[in-house]
């Protein structure tokens, strides 16, 4: 049997492949069973790397052991996934994501927690690793950039949080490296993006409280020198003006603190909001508890909704009305958009998965 690429532990549903039955021996009683390197291993009773190596031609294992795999392989209709042929000419395997946010938030958010769940579930798929850094927030990921990239660590890099004139972008142009910015903009800049445009998020979300009656809301955003904060403040004024609504915005930081804060101040002012849209789930759940200390009724009295969805969101009580933004699925595309762009062969631009809204308890009809 001959391959073509790396082998790895999962497959693209493209190939199949048959599994014996609970005896653990290819017999004449079989089930459908997509064929991964983890049977071949479980069966051959040598670990995962070793497969690969047969598989691959690599050095590492004996020819005894290497031709016992490709018989079992060929035996049981193993296939490569299209992912991992098309990590055949990556130099490493390897690709790097440099986040310069403070690691305490990092740690709290769920979007960075679940977004690199499944960069990591998806390069573990086509036999990658993944190099993360946390950074300080003052130029130290340039570093971190320019140094991986020159000792050739990574074929690759993952940009999240994208700056006016960021400089991430132009440094790794220079140094002839490839990245993809999970971004919600699409300029022709030459580089790769995940497209998530605030778009469809704004009409889920504004959609939702109109229907509710709410014409006096108030947005509680992340930083505005983030692009997509940007963005999503520009995408809600004009929704609320097809919709006749009044949406004021307030930066926050995506810190709970900051979204306690900020809803305090909303509800003990003047007008205050009968619905607050807040950046992340963290301020989210911020605002819940606020509300609730002050004795104002939730959804009798404001309505409170997330843009991101997260185990916090559901297991609040009220619930917390919020957008399934499929961080994980998104993870999982960005790395694939990247090693695809890594071997030459994919567009630069890709649409994220789309996502959607779960109504829960915390939003409900405008106080009269």
């Amino acid at each position: 049997m001959t391959t073509s690429g790396p082998v790895t532990d999962g497959d693209d549903g493209s190939d199949s492949g048959t599994e014996g039955g609970g005896d653990g021996t290819a017999g004449s009683t079989r089930r459908s069973h997509r064929v991964t390197i983890s049977d071949l291993a479980r069966r051959l009773h040598i670990s995962k790397a070793s497969v690969s190596y047969a598989l691959n031609g690599r050095a590492g294992v004996s020819d005894e052991t290497r031709q016992r795999v490709l018989d079992l392989a060929e035996e049981l209709g193993f296939h490569p996934n299209s992912a991992a042929v098309a990590l055949s000419a990556s130099r490493t395997r390897t690709i790097g994501i440099v986040i310069a946010r403070d690691p305490a938030l990092i740690s709290t958010e769920a979007f960075y927690m679940r977004t690199l769940v499944g960069i990591e579930q998806y390069l573990n798929e086509v036999d990658s690793s993944l190099l993360l850094r946390l950074t300080g927030e003052h130029g130290e990921d340039l570093d971190v950039l320019r140094r991986w990239s020159r000792q050739g660590r990574v074929d690759g890099f993952i940009l999240f949080d994208e700056l006016e004139n960021d400089q991430r972008i132009p440094l790794l142009k220079e140094l002839g490296v490839p990245c993809v910015v999970v971004s919600s903009n699409e300029p022709d800049d030459t580089v790769g993006r995940l497209i998530s445009s605030p778009d469809e998020t704004v009409s889920l979300l504004l959609g939702h409280l109109a229907e509710l009656g709410h014409t006096n809301i108030a947005h509680i955003s992340g930083p505005f020198t983030f692009i997509h904060e940007r963005l999503r403040v520009q995408t809600l004024q004009q929704h609320a003006a097809r919709h006749g609504i009044t949406v004021r915005h307030i930066e926050g930081s995506y810190r709970y603190d900051d979204g306690a804060e900020l809803t305090r101040q909303l509800l003990t002012g003047p007008h205050p909001p009968t619905a607050i849209v807040l950046g992340n789930d963290l301020m989210a759940v911020a605002a819940l508890r606020v509300a609730m200390d002050l004795g104002t009724a939730v959804p009798g009295e404001v309505s409170i909704v997330a843009w991101d969805d997260s185990p916090l969101c559901e297991l609040a009580r009220p619930g917390i009305t919020a957008v399934d933004q499929k961080t994980m699925e998104r993870g999982r595309a960005a790395a694939d958009l990247l090693l695809r762009i890594v071997t030459g062969n994919h567009p630069l631009h890709e649409e994220a998965p789309a996502g959607e809204l779960r109504h829960r308890e915390s939003s409900g009809p405008a106080p009269s």
